[in-house]
């Protein structure tokens, strides 16, 4: 992931008053050009996030699309004639969510094509001589379509167990009856638009997956591919290939691509970094250690180039792709765990590593699992077998009145760290072979334990007990003594700081608990609140009761709730995507996101006493968002 930079040159909202904090970066699948338009940029993500950037990257903003993370998407190609025609491929979890999707409006609003819905699609291309000729690549075979996506017909052999699933396509700039095909045991080629095909795979090592094609816009009969073998270039129309001699290290090679300005200039994304050649791939050096899957060349400033990164996010170039530095603010795609904070400092848990703000200026740094002890520092690194993955941190906590005191767990083991996570060290107490799902330190060194086995309580000595025997995902403090907790179909409360504890009436049958919030100590009202599976309930008498909330809400799978710890009879909730707002302890909720806006579907919600009118939301795949939590009630 990225660093971040300052407040003010965040992208704008996400939607209505949100806005994007990151941390930015991740995995990048796509990126391309939009013509007709300077600085026009789209972008996607292997699980179909979208976004555009409007300044040449310097900044991007989600868009919505109706298959994000409904399975993979892999292509996403732009109508040479029009910058807000889009078309994207997608093998769909489900089904019915394959197909090609199409967009007219700049990705506003799509379209899933009709005669192609339900194939998986891997792969698309325009031809160039007339760009409502367009091939997709299913697993099935080619479709073509000569209408602009109105129309589609399978011009593969039905059934054919060779020519699929098709990966990569390519048509001969001049004549489209000319479709180059590229499957995961190696390519093809009709010269008649699909009536006959034959193999070309001479001088190409057997069974190569063909991630690209690349065929010369001047030269046609000059064709290079890239494969899970390496780079290969052919100059008599595919009839031979003759394997580039790349760098050691770079036998897999995700895409290869000639500067449309300057063909004998070709860039290939391999297992080692990017490389370079200045002489048709004869020689290459590499310009990027960064893991590269797609290019775009900027039409209208030749040194441009933006580069879609699997570990790096989006790359920019200004030299001709010489240099890369990574481009990425607004844009975000990660697996996200957790959402802490303290003072005025925040900290997220993802998979790859935590991050922490500093005093808020959105400037994030990694400060995942190190310590001085070697092993610790080679499993941050990605040291041996089973060491990064027991040393992972999924959770990070905060001690509320020491911001830079956290306590961490991964997938075996309590660590602590004093400096903001710099270094972190193991806390002894706890067996390692123990999941803790859940972590709350208080203000007087108590810290709890949610786990499979129970819920542990540590005091301030380091001596450790299991005070109930109920499986615990989440603590949440509700003042200095005053704690909550859930399981799955179960949610228990303490008011000695977590001594003792009683179980809660059950709200409904079958019901699954998301979220439980209790009203701050300084509230004189003893209010609950739990977000569920059948929507959002209330009890005046600390749990013991239950009444369904529908002042404003649905009675659906409500995400996430938290009572304001500064404001009392405060409350926030999330529920098909939206956040509510409550100012009368949960009676009745107002949506404090515009109507027409985009769902963010955040899975937990944050406010530091410290910032009391920021509201902070976590979204799991998406990073944080903030908005304003200073609004007055309607």
């Amino acid at each position: 992931m990225t660093i971040l930079c300052a407040w003010f040159a965040l992208a704008g909202p996400a939607h209505a008053d949100w806005r994007p904090l990151g941390p930015f970066g991740g995995g990048a699948e796509v990126v391309r050009t939009l013509p007709g338009a300077k600085d026009q940029l789209v972008a996607a993500t292997r699980t179909g996030l979208l976004f555009r950037s409007s300044n040449g990257g310097a900044s991007w903003s989600n868009l919505p699309f109706p298959a994000q993370t409904a399975g993979v998407l892999h292509a996403l190609e732009v109508d040479p004639r029009s910058g807000a025609v889009w078309y994207a491929g997608v093998e769909g979890n489900n089904k019915p969510q394959s197909g090609v999707y199409k967009t007219t409006d700049s990705g506003t609003s799509w379209t899933q094509l009709e005669l192609i819905k339900g194939i998986a699609i891997w792969s698309l291309a325009f031809s160039p001589s007339n760009p409502d000729v367009m091939a997709a690549g299913a697993d099935d075979g080619i479709y073509l379509t000569r209408d602009a996506g109105a129309t589609w017909k399978l011009i593969s052999p039905e059934g054919d167990p060779e020519l699929r699933p098709v990966v990569s396509l390519a048509f001969d700039p001049l004549n489209d009856r000319i479709l180059y095909a590229g499957t995961t045991h190696l390519p093809w080629r009709t010269a008649d638009g699909g009536a006959t095909w034959e193999s070309i795979h001479t001088g190409m090592i057997d069974d190569s997956d063909v991630f690209s094609i690349a065929v010369d816009p001047h030269q046609p009969k000059r064709v290079l591919a890239s494969a899970c073998s390496g780079a290969y270039a052919s100059h008599d129309a595919a009839g031979h290939w003759k394997r580039l001699e790349t760098p050691a290290g770079a036998f897999r090679t995700y895409f290869i691509a000639m500067d449309p300005r300057r063909p004998d200039t070709v860039f290939a994304g391999t297992t080692s970094g990017l490389l370079k050649s200045l002489n048709d791939g004869v020689t290459w050096r590499k310009v990027s250690e960064h893991a590269v899957k797609s290019i775009a060349f900027d039409r209208y400033s030749p040194a441009r180039l933006f580069f879609a990164s699997v570990d790096a996010g989006l790359l920019l170039s200004t030299d001709g792709g010489d240099t890369l530095r990574e481009s990425n603010v607004g844009f975000t795609n990660g697996t996200f765990t957790s959402l802490a904070g303290a003072g005025s400092t925040l900290y997220v848990t993802g998979l790859d590593d935590v991050y922490r703000t500093d005093n808020l200026a959105l400037r994030w740094q990694n400060v995942g699992l190190q310590s001085p002890a070697p092993r610790a520092t080679a499993a941050r690194n990605g040291g041996a077998a089973g060491e990064s993955t027991s040393r992972q941190l999924l959770l990070v906590s905060a001690v509320p009145n020491a911001p830079r005191a956290l306590l961490g767990a991964g997938y075996h083991g309590l660590f602590e760290s004093g400096d903001s996570g710099k270094t972190w060290q193991p806390r002894k107490g706890l067996p390692d072979d123990i999941r803790i799902r859940a972590l709350l330190p208080t203000a007087r060194g108590v810290v709890l334990a949610g786990t499979d086995q129970g819920l542990f309580r540590g005091d301030a000595s380091g001596m450790w007990s299991r005070v109930s025997a109920t499986a615990v995902e989440s603590v949440q403090a509700a003042g200095p003594r005053k704690i909550s907790a859930i399981g799955r179909s179960t949610a228990l409360v303490s008011e000695d700081e977590g001594l003792t504890w009683r179980q809660c009436a059950v709200p409904g049958n079958g019901v699954a608990w998301y979220g439980f919030s209790l009203s701050p100590e300084s509230d004189s009202e003893s209010v609950a609140l739990a977000a569920t599976s059948q929507g959002l309930y209330r009890s005046l008498d600390s749990c013991q009761s239950w009444e369904l909330v529908r002042g404003g809400l649905e009675q659906a799978t409500t995400e996430a709730v938290l009572f304001h710890p500064t404001r009392p009879h405060e409350a926030y909730v999330a529920q098909g995507g939206k956040v509510f707002r409550s100012n009368d302890n949960g009676a009745t909720w107002w949506p404090i996101d515009d109507d027409a806006a985009p769902s963010l579907w955040p899975s937990s919600l944050l406010i530091l006493p410290a910032a009391p009118d920021r509201l902070f939301a976590l979204v799991p795949g998406r990073g944080v968002f903030s908005t304003t939590a200073a609004a007055p009630a309607p």
